[in-house]
């Protein structure tokens, strides 16, 4: 119904934004990273939005995200059984869009509730439902063997001690000839060692 919103920001609170588009202000959900990550009060922003009517009471939620991907990522989430879309956003503001994705493709449910908080069986099923989906669609995941030894290099610096946002910061710094896990790895903590 409204694909996205172009205004100037008017408040931020802990849950939403108030984005102005021409006189009128739209009170846009928001998970509280992408609330941090958005300009500030009086800049200017695009949201992309999901707009949501609770068939309960008819009320109605304006979700919004910094990006396509964020929002396509939102959608499929709440196409799982047992989560909505206040659970969507939680998952979405636990951990990065694609650290998400990858746990998923990696199967690997036991990561995604460390992450996320999730329960067991929801875990599990959002492994069960979305890893396909993801795969087959463009959804900014490589599903190949980037995905997995990505993952496996996020895990070795973080078995390592260095934090999951070290180690997915260095993961991009890391250059595109190392394929494997062990030259990823070995590159981080190249590029890890220098920063010291």
């Amino acid at each position: 119904m409204i694909g996205y919103i172009s205004g100037t920001i008017q408040a931020i609170s802990g849950k939403y934004a108030i984005v102005d588009v021409n006189g009128v202000g739209y009170r846009v959900t928001m998970p509280a990273k992408s609330l941090n990550s958005i300009a500030k009060i009086g800049e200017q922003v695009k949201l992309f939005t999901h707009y949501q009517t609770n068939p309960r009471d008819g009320s109605v939620e304006l979700y919004g995200f910094t990006t396509p991907e964020e929002l396509n990522f939102f959608e499929l989430l709440t196409t799982v059984s047992g989560i909505g879309p206040k659970s969507a956003q939680a998952i979405l503001a636990s951990a990065d869009l694609q650290t998400l994705q990858i746990g998923i493709v990696r199967g690997d449910g036991d990561y995604l509730r460390k992450v996320t908080g999730l329960g067991e069986k929801t875990a599990h099923r959002l492994v069960l439902e979305l890893k396909t989906k993801i795969m087959s669609a463009d959804l900014g995941v490589k599903a190949g063997s980037d995905a997995g030894t990505d993952g496996e290099t996020i895990d070795a610096l973080v078995t390592l001690g260095y934090s999951q946002y070290q180690a997915r910061d260095v993961l991009k710094q890391v250059s595109g000839a190392a394929k494997t896990s062990e030259e990823k790895i070995k590159e981080a903590l190249k590029i890890l060692g220098t920063k010291k």
